[in-house]
C-alpha cells in the first residue's frame, strides 16, 4: 500500500521491526522520510526519524552502498551539535536509518521570518548559533577510522536548511548525506556537482579537491546572512551565481551592520577567504576568534537565550509535535494532512501542493484534515537522498531532492511544505514580473535603434582580458581592521601584512590589479600585500588607463575618481 507523504500512517501498516512508523513525511528520488518511535513494551513516547531506502532500489547495488555509506559515516559523527544516528538496518527487504528527532527551526525559516519582518539578528545571537555550529562541523572533520586515521570527512551541503535551533537552544547540524570521506564505497559520478550552489565554496564550483575549509567558507556565507538578513550570491542563475561566488567584490558586512564588532568582521572575512590558504585552518579556530570577539560585549548568546527567543518567535510552530503525536496516539484519529498552517483555516493560497514528492491524487483527502506543520515538527527538508545515476547538470545544482526553493533575493529556501509565500506576496511577485517584462521590450526595442545607428561607424579594438581572482595573491591575514577601532596586538601585527586600496570612477570601469581582475568601481578598501602594484582600469568603449601605486602596510591608498 502507497502511503501519500504528509499523512499519518493507517494503524495497520506502522509496524516496521522495531519502529512503529508514525507519519509519512517526504520522499525523495532516493528515500523516504517517518516520524516513528520504537516499538517498547514501557509505552514509551520517544520519537525519532526514520530514513527508509525506497523499496524499489533496494535491489540497486549502486544506490545500496551510497545509503551504508552515509550510514556508515553518520554513525561516526556522534557529537551534541550534529544530529546522531541511533540504528541502521535491514527490514522487509530494505535498508533504514534511524536518526534523532529534532524539535526546533531551521535557521532558513528563522532568517525568512526575519527577512519578512524587516528585524535582524542580534550579533550576539548570531555568535551563539554560528559558534556552535562551528563546534559539529569540527567534531566532523576530525572524526577518525578504526585506524586511527582521519577520514577526512567534508559536509559539502553547509546552508541555512541544514542547521537547526532546537528547543533547548542546542544547535544541530543535519544531513551528512551527501559527505564524503576516506574509504567510502561509493564514488560521486563524473560530472555531477552537489550542495546548495549559493553556499559552495569557490573550489567546490570549480570542482577541485575539497577539504575541512569549504565547508568554513560555507558556514561564513551562512553566518554573513544571518547578520545581513539577506542573501550574498543567490542571483538569478546558476551561472551568475558561481560567478558571484568566485569572482565579484563581497559587499561590506559593515553597509548593513554597522554595529557589528571589528573582530567580529576580521573573523567573517577570513573565513570567507577565496583562496582556501586564506581561511581558518579549523572550524573550531573560526568559532574561537568569533568568541573572542564578542567577550567583552557580553560574549555569545547562551543556550537558554536561544532556547527563549525560539519560543518567544516560534511558539505555534514548537507546540505541533504535541499535536501530531497526540493524533498518532488516538484510535479514531482521520488520516492527518501535513500542512503550514494551523488549524484555523487561512484564505486559500494559489494552489501548492504541501510537499513535492505527493502527486494531486495523493493529497486528496475524503475527511476534512487537521493541518500539521511538517517543517514546524523539526523535520528538515533533507536527508532524502540524490540517484547518484542522475548527472545534475547547472540548472538543478541546487540539490533536486531537497524540498526547499528559492524565493527571493532577500528570502531563504522554504523546508518543505511552508508556505512563506502567501497571497498578496504571490499578486506582489505577478505584478513585479509583468512590469519586467515591459521594460525588457523597451530594452530590446531600444537596443536595436542604438544597434542600427552604430552600424557603419568604426567599433573600437576590444581587449580581452582573462580574470584571475585575486584572493590568491592575499595573505592570510585579509581582515581590514578600521585605524579607528581598538586595535590588539596580535590587530596591529596583522595590520602591517597588508594595506588597503580605494578607487572610483564617472562611469562603469572595471579594476584589474598586476593582471587579475577585481571587480567594478567603486572599490572600496580592498586589502594588497606592502609594495609597488600596478592598477589597470578599463572603461567605457574599452578605454583604459594605468596607474602606479605603492601599497604601505596598515595604510590607506585613496586613488580618488578616475574621470573618462
Amino acid at each position: 500500500m502507497t502511503i501519500p507523504a504528509g499523512t499519518l500512517v493507517p494503524r495497520d501498516a506502522r509496524d516496521f521491526g522495531s519502529y512503529q512508523l508514525l507519519a509519512k513525511l517526504a520522499t525523495g528520488g532516493m528515500a523516504e522520510i517517518y516520524l516513528a518511535r520504537p516499538q517498547t513494551q514501557n509505552g514509551s513516547k520517544d520519537v525519532l526519524v526514520l530514513k527508509r531506502i525506497l523499496p524499489h532500489l533496494a535491489e540497486d547495488e549502486h544506490f545500496v552502498t551510497m545509503f551504508r555509506d552515509e550510514a556508515d559515516l553518520a554513525s561516526k559523527l556522534v557529537h551534541r551539535n550534529v544530529c546522531n544516528v541511533m540504528s541502521f538496518g535491514q527490514f522487509a527487504g530494505t535498508w533504514f536509518i534511524a536518526m534523532e528527532y529534532l524539535h526546533g527551526v531551521p535557521l532558513s525559516r528563522m532568517m525568512t521570518k526575519l527577512s519578512k519582518a524587516a528585524k535582524t539578528l542580534d550579533f550576539r545571537v548570531v555568535a551563539g548559533i554560528i559558534i556552535q555550529a562551528c563546534e559539529g562541523l569540527h567534531s566532523a572533520h576530525e572524526a577518525r577510522g578504526t585506524d586511527g586515521q582521519l577520514l577526512g570527512v567534508v559536509h559539502r551541503d553547509v546552508s541555512p536548511p541544514n542547521i537547526m535551533v532546537t528547543a533547548d537552544g542546542t544547535v544541530k547540524v543535519l544531513d551528512f548525506g551527501i559527505a564524503k570521506a576516506r574509504g567510502a564505497n561509493s564514488r560521486t559520478r563524473t560530472g555531477t556537482v552537489k550542495g546548495k550552489n549559493a553556499y559552495m565554496s569557490p573550489e567546490q564550483i570549480l570542482g577541485k579537491p575539497l577539504d575541512r575549509r569549504s565547508d568554513i567558507f560555507a558556514l561564513a556565507v551562512v553566518m554573513y546572512e544571518m547578520l545581513a538578513i539577506r542573501r550574498l550570491f543567490h542571483r538569478d542563475s546558476d551561472f551568475l551565481t558561481f560567478k558571484a561566488i568566485t569572482e565579484e567584490p563581497i559587499p561590506d558586512i559593515r553597509e548593513r551592520r554597522p554595529d557589528l564588532p571589528p573582530g567580529m568582521r576580521a573573523a567573517l572575512l577570513q573565513a570567507m577567504a577565496r583562496d582556501p590558504n586564506g581561511r581558518f585552518d579549523t572550524a573550531q579556530a573560526f568559532g574561537q576568534a568569533i568568541k573572542q570577539s564578542v567577550a567583552t560585549l557580553g560574549g555569545p548568546a547562551p543556550q537558554a537565550e536561544l532556547a527563549r527567543l525560539l519560543f518567544t518567535d516560534f511558539g505555534d510552530e514548537m507546540a505541533s509535535r504535541d499535536e501530531i503525536l497526540k493524533a498518532a496516539d488516538d484510535p479514531n484519529a482521520a488520516p492527518v494532512s501535513i500542512s503550514t498552517k494551523p488549524a484555523s483555516p487561512p484564505p486559500v493560497p494559489p494552489p501548492r501542493a504541501a510537499l513535492p514528492a505527493a502527486t494531486s491524487g495523493e493529497m486528496h483527502q475524503a475527511t476534512p484534515a487537521r493541518k500539521l506543520p511538517t517543517e514546524q515538527l523539526g523535520i528538515p527538508s533533507v536527508m532524502l537522498g540524490t540517484p547518484a545515476s542522475t548527472k545534475m547538470s547547472v540548472p538543478d545544482l541546487d540539490n533536486v531532492l531537497d524540498l526547499s526553493a528559492d524565493v527571493g533575493a532577500d528570502s531563504w529556501m522554504a523546508e518543505g511544505g511552508t508556505d512563506l509565500l502567501s497571497a498578496h506576496r504571490w499578486k506582489s511577485l505577478r505584478n513585479v514580473a509583468i512590469v519586467l517584462i515591459v521594460l525588457a521590450a523597451a530594452g530590446v526595442g531600444i537596443f536595436l535603434v542604438v544597434t542600427k545607428m552604430g552600424n557603419g561607424r568604426e567599433q573600437p579594438k576590444q581587449e580581452v582580458v582573462v580574470p584571475v581572482a585575486i584572493d590568491a595573491a592575499v595573505p592570510k591575514q585579509v581582515a581590514p581592521i578600521d585605524a579607528g577601532d581598538e586595535i590588539s596586538h596580535d590587530d596591529i601585527v596583522a595590520l602591517s601584512h597588508f594595506g588597503f586600496f580605494s578607487i572610483t570612477a564617472t562611469a562603469k570601469t572595471t579594476i584589474y590589479v598586476d593582471d587579475k581582475y577585481i571587480g567594478e568601481t567603486p572599490l572600496t578598501r580592498l586589502p594588497l600585500k606592502p609594495g609597488p602594484h600596478t592598477v589597470k582600469a578599463v572603461g567605457p568603449r574599452s578605454k583604459s588607463k594605468v596607474i602606479k601605486i605603492t601599497i604601505v602596510g596598515g595604510r590607506d591608498d585613496d586613488e580618488g575618481t578616475i574621470t573618462w
